[in-house]
């Protein structure tokens, strides 16, 4: 019997819902929402979304789609998808997944920040579960082969208990910063509190690599953090302004080191000191990846997979709202002189805006 090919349609035609991927520098390809539903053999981008008319007009001509809308609500009941990419500001967003789930989709895949607030975030979740909706959140380290060795190796024991992690990227605490907090959820499971200290930034057209091709939201600044994980290990978490793009980690454990980012991956393992006695170094070990396979075609593969019932979801509302959580507990934290917030948070109400 044939795979059924899913009708599928994209909310926002910007950088990450397809021009990624006519970048000619960018060497693993498809990378972007639309690159992945061509590369798939069960989903057809069949209709987009956007109100950028000279966007969308570019997008219809490079995948040849003329079901064009300036309005979501009209594309979600004139075209009826199965599965719908959320591509737009998360200011945007809770009012695009919810009409979403409430017009049918039943697969939605979302970019991040989950939302700009717990409360919207909870009722997000509450109404897949309702609906019966499969969506997974944009998080792409989840789907990163690397990242699950990183993630396999700590589990099993091969860095010892894993005490320390730290984080630098280039972006926002939030925008950006979500990604670093779910991968370190992801390494570490649950966070049991945070401090946080926010960047003052005078001129946010400069404050990151980012400010050439998007335009930044106000609310959404750098700065540094500490977060206390509920297995004993924390992470300070660096985010300041800079001018070049770096997303990295360096996790310690008991008995090991693990260096992982964009383009590195570095175990270390620790052995006699092969330079002084009674000394135990760590030591740089070689390690199988196995066949490397493209994050974003296993994303949309994990999401249709996830509609039939045939796999578990890697990054779903759950893991959206734990990292957005921790994004705003920074906030409060710094807004409250940098004192320590436990998790979870009380106040579901509390937003920030963040593109």
């Amino acid at each position: 019997m044939a795979a059924k090919t899913y009708r599928t349609a994209i909310i926002g035609c910007g950088r990450v819902a397809w021009l990624l991927n006519n970048d000619p520098l960018i060497p693993e390809k498809p990378c972007s929402h639309a690159g992945a539903y061509q590369a798939v053999d069960r989903a057809e981008i069949i209709a987009a979304a956007d109100t950028d008319t000279e966007r969308l007009r570019d997008f219809s001509s490079e995948y040849g789609i003329d079901a064009t809308y300036t309005d979501y609500r009209e594309m979600l009941q004139k075209e009826q998808p199965e599965i719908v990419s959320v591509c737009a500001y998360a200011t945007e967003r809770y009012a695009m997944v919810t009409d979403c789930i409430k017009s049918g989709v039943k697969g939605i895949w979302s970019e991040k920040a989950f939302a700009t607030s717990l409360s919207e975030a909870d009722e997000m979740e509450r109404l897949c579960r309702e609906y019966d909706t499969h969506l997974i959140v944009s998080h792409m380290r989840r789907w990163d082969q690397d990242f699950q060795l990183a993630q396999k190796l700590i589990s099993g024991g091969e860095i010892g208990e894993p005490v320390s992690a730290v984080c630098h990227f280039s972006g926002n605490m939030i925008h950006t910063g979500t990604h670093a907090y779910d991968v370190l959820r992801y390494l570490f499971g649950d966070a049991e509190w945070v401090e946080g200290h926010l960047e003052i930034v005078s001129d946010v057209s400069h404050h990151d690599a980012f400010q050439s091709t998007e335009k930044l939201i106000a609310h959404d600044v750098g700065g540094y953090a500490l977060i206390f994980f509920k297995n004993g290990a924390y992470a300070t978490v660096h985010g300041d302004s800079k001018g070049f793009f770096h997303f990295e980690f360096d996790i310690m454990g008991t008995k090991g080191r693990i260096r992982i980012g964009n383009w590195l991956f570095e175990l270390y393992q620790a052995e006699e000191s092969k330079t002084e006695s009674g000394l135990v170094e760590l030591y740089r070990k070689d390690i199988s990846h196995g066949e490397k396979k493209n994050i974003w075609t296993e994303a949309a593969n994990n999401l249709i997979d996830c509609m039939e019932g045939k796999s578990e979801n890697f990054s779903g509302p759950g893991d959206g709202m734990a990292a957005l959580e921790i994004a705003l507990a920074i906030h409060q934290s710094s807004n409250n002189g940098g004192k320590a917030v436990g998790l979870p948070l009380v106040e579901r109400d509390f937003r920030i805006p963040s593109r």
